[in-house]
């Protein structure tokens, strides 16, 4: 029983990975929230480099959303208590400038993230949390 809680862990950790690697790619085509630019344009006519960049950034984009996100949300408990739970949109709205910013200058993956105005990532952020909880569930 102890090994299926380790299997249960590594797919719900590879089922968010793919998830969030799938919506940034949706976002980054579909939308005019997020615009993803690489350096190279080969990868972009490869479908196996295309796939394998988006799951790249899914990684990070899950390491932000999930354990850094959390680290913030306890750290900021008092002030979100205080403001009845809307410093938690702020803390959604920087874990994606966090991203974009750590993608952009600390990460060499041929890629520059780059995200519109406040408002504009405050959407996104939204429907990126609501599509990557009920997408989890539902797979």
């Amino acid at each position: 029983m102890f090994v299926w809680q380790y299997m249960k862990l590594i797919k719900n950790l590879i089922t968010n990975i793919v998830i969030s690697g799938a919506l940034l790619y949706i976002f980054n085509y579909y939308s005019i929230w997020i615009k993803i630019s690489f350096a190279d344009p080969e990868v972009e006519k490869s479908i196996i480099k295309l796939v394998l960049m988006f799951l790249s950034l899914g990684l990070v984009f899950w390491i932000f959303n999930s354990p850094i996100k959390w680290i913030l949300k306890i750290l900021s408990c008092p002030v979100n208590f205080l403001t009845l739970w809307l410093a938690s949109i702020v803390i959604n709205v920087l874990v994606f400038y966090m991203f974009a910013y750590v993608v952009n200058n600390y990460l060499d993956l041929g890629v520059v993230v780059k995200l519109w105005e406040i408002w504009q990532t405050l959407i996104l952020s939204f429907i990126m949390s609501i599509g990557i909880t009920v997408l989890t569930k539902i797979l």
